[in-house]
């Protein structure tokens, strides 16, 4: 039998990651991992998707801590080689820049863009020390990048950044043969949309999209699918519109 491609999902336990990790894991051909930062019900939820395997593949991490992020990729590529990684890490902010405080701009910008950096950093220096060829990185941005609406101006700034970050990296990334890509997400059925954008201009988003519909996790399965095949080597760098068309 052909070994198993490693996969890590970053924050597994978030409402797209949670859906994403169950995903996975019924691909044969993967073994995965998952990430997450506080207890609560989401982790007992991915807890018990891995059932046996929750103790060694539930992992507890501050995404936004490097160093709890080496240890991560240490403990986890004591199984075989990574080769995949998903970064679902971040939260958004509903709050006009005038009326926000310090705290709460640093808070943003450091729990959206500081996973993204450290899990990519931590990639590379894995790929060097390993001396291995080959893997997939996925970050996701957010249609507020193209389109902004009130009071997101943090968030869209370290989603800002994630996308520079693909940019930039891409010729490190390459390096290694590391495909390095960025999913701009519009809005979806659950999670950021559904806690911060009242229900009324969610209706009017769906109907101003070509699908007129909001996004759901199935919507992401393909994507995903290819970003981390075999045959997507040739693809890095990009940002990867996933919005339904919205126009």
């Amino acid at each position: 039998m052909p070994k198993k491609k490693l996969i890590l999902v970053a924050a597994g336990n978030s409402e797209l990651g949670l859906p994403i990790t169950e995903f996975l894991l019924t691909r044969e051909e993967f073994e995965v991992f998952a990430t997450f930062r506080t207890d609560g019900n989401k982790s007992l939820d991915l807890n018990n998707l891995f059932e046996n395997k929750a103790t060694s593949h539930c992992i507890k991490t501050d995404l936004r801590d490097s160093n709890q992020v080496a240890s991560l990729f240490s403990r986890i590529s004591s199984s075989g080689q990574i080769w995949g990684v998903l970064n679902f890490a971040g939260e958004a902010t509903a709050n006009r820049l005038i009326r926000a405080t310090q705290d709460e701009i640093e808070s943003s910008i450091l729990n959206n863009l500081m996973p993204a950096i450290n899990l990519t950093s931590e990639f590379f220096k894995y790929a060097k020390k390993e001396n291995i060829s080959g893997g997939r990185l996925v970050h996701i941005s957010s249609v507020t990048v193209r389109r902004p609406v009130p009071g997101t101006i943090p968030y869209v700034v370290a989603k800002s950044g994630i996308e520079g970050l693909v940019k930039a990296s891409a010729e490190e990334a390459g390096r290694y043969k590391i495909a390095i890509n960025a999913l701009r997400l519009g809005y979806f059925d659950r999670g950021m949309a559904t806690r911060t954008v009242p229900s009324e201009m969610l209706s009017e988003i769906s109907k101003n999209t070509a699908t007129n519909s909001l996004g759901t996790p199935e919507n992401l399965f393909a994507s995903i699918s290819y970003l981390l095949s075999e045959e997507s080597t040739f693809h890095t760098g990009s940002i990867i519109d996933l919005d339904g068309g919205l126009v």
